[in-house]
């Protein structure tokens, strides 16, 4: 007995996953695995005899309740491809994230506390990434980055504040023309106030040596993360948006795949990390969105291609909030202490450069996760001069129907 494909991701059901079960007893009665999976999803209310089924009819009839879908279907292979590779290595990322949530969790006071000891400036950004998040029970480190580059790392403690710039003179020096080296000097002082100074006079440009498509994609990244966090609806380019903080750091969302190379991988703790993660909407309607960015806007990497990045994270963040850790990471995210919903909406968008008759064919299709789904959305930006000049989004429409 074969599993009907189409009928399986319609219910947004993995095939592979699916037909793997199958393989594991000689027949479904002595396949306690697979019963326990049956008896899974008949509680979402799926209909489990269609999944397996030679009948032509039937198979006639599945097929065209999902020709509408039939040209999204890369999509929808994203997702499976994703979800066997967490199943496969389920144990690994499962114990490790919901370590990182318990330890980040324990830390957040301490985090949050050594936040509001300095203030950010316009120029130069904060960064909590997870290691550091993890170690943050007395002694919090974080990068500062300057167009989104970091630039130096600040040890904040109940010993003081101190800013170093090691590891980074090289490209400081060479990207922004910054000669001043700091080891571990104390945050007040003349020489840490002077390096703070320069990046906030400078024409906030990198070098010729410094320009590359990677440190421009991070300079974008920075913008329109600070165009997220104006709190004025009404200066804000999108509304009802605010990028995921940890404490009040930008935080780079980690996720143990690598979906932004040709092969799709499995990597652990080298894993790639989510360009954006927000938040949008308002009240009970506040979705996560994942947004996957690039500089450019060409045909050798259309919108389709940024959005298969983005729906792999977001097929992550998915099984990561339906994991043992999900209320937790929930939490992190910004949901206060609301439970997570039934039906569980991620916004899988592409962040790119406006251009006339930008692609948005695919804009409002959804791709089922069992009883969740994940939506893909666009956002097209104009920047001119380091700033952001305007959106063109599909994401204002959904957030608007919240309110």
């Amino acid at each position: 007995m074969q599993v009907n494909t189409l009928t399986a991701r319609y219910c947004g059901l993995c095939p592979v996953r699916i037909q793997e079960a199958l393989f594991i007893g000689r027949s479904l009665e002595r396949c306690q695995k697979f019963q326990e999976f049956v008896d899974k999803i008949q509680k979402q209310g799926y209909n489990v005899p269609e999944l397996f089924t030679d009948e032509p009819s039937a198979v006639h009839t599945l097929q065209e309740r999902n020709k509408a879908t039939m040209p999204y279907e890369q999509y929808h292979t994203c997702r499976d491809q994703v979800l066997v590779l967490l199943e496969k290595n389920k144990v690994e990322w499962k114990k490790r994230y919901l370590d990182y949530a318990s330890i980040i969790t324990e830390n957040l006071e301490s985090i949050k506390s050594n936040r509001r000891r300095l203030r950010e400036s316009a120029q130069l950004k904060f960064y909590l990434n997870t290691t550091n998040a993890k170690k943050a029970k007395n002694t919090v480190c974080f990068d500062i980055r300057y167009l989104g580059q970091r630039v130096a790392e600040v040890t904040s403690s109940i010993d003081g504040i101190t800013l170093s710039t090691k590891g980074f003179e090289d490209n400081n020096q060479r990207d922004f023309g910054c000669e001043i080296k700091l080891d571990n000097v104390p945050w007040g002082e003349k020489e840490a106030r002077a390096f703070r100074a320069y990046f906030k006079n400078r024409e906030p440009l990198r070098n010729k040596a410094g320009n590359n498509k990677g440190n421009d994609e991070h300079r974008l990244e920075s913008l329109l993360l600070s165009e997220f966090s104006k709190k004025s609806g009404n200066k804000k380019a999108l509304k009802y948006i605010q990028p995921v903080m940890i404490g009040g750091f930008r935080f780079p969302m980690p996720t143990p795949i690598s979906a932004n190379k040709k092969e799709l991988m499995y990597s652990g703790q080298s894993g790639g990390g989510i360009d954006i993660l927000a938040r949008v909407g308002i009240g009970n309607h506040t979705r996560l969105c994942v947004i996957e960015l690039k500089d450019e806007n060409k045909p050798s990497e259309p919108a389709s291609d940024v959005l298969k990045q983005a729906i792999k994270y977001a097929v992550f963040i998915r099984e990561l909030l339906r994991s043992k850790a999900g209320m937790q990471w929930w939490e992190l995210f910004g949901f206060g202490g609301g439970e997570i919903p039934k039906k569980l909406v991620i916004h899988a968008v592409c962040a790119m450069p406006y251009i006339e008759n930008a692609d948005t064919s695919f804009c409002g299709h959804t791709i089922g996760m069992g009883g969740d789904e994940i939506q893909l959305q666009y956002i097209y930006f104009k920047e001119a001069n380091n700033k952001i000049k305007g959106i063109e989004t599909s994401l204002g429409k959904q957030a608007e129907k919240s309110e």
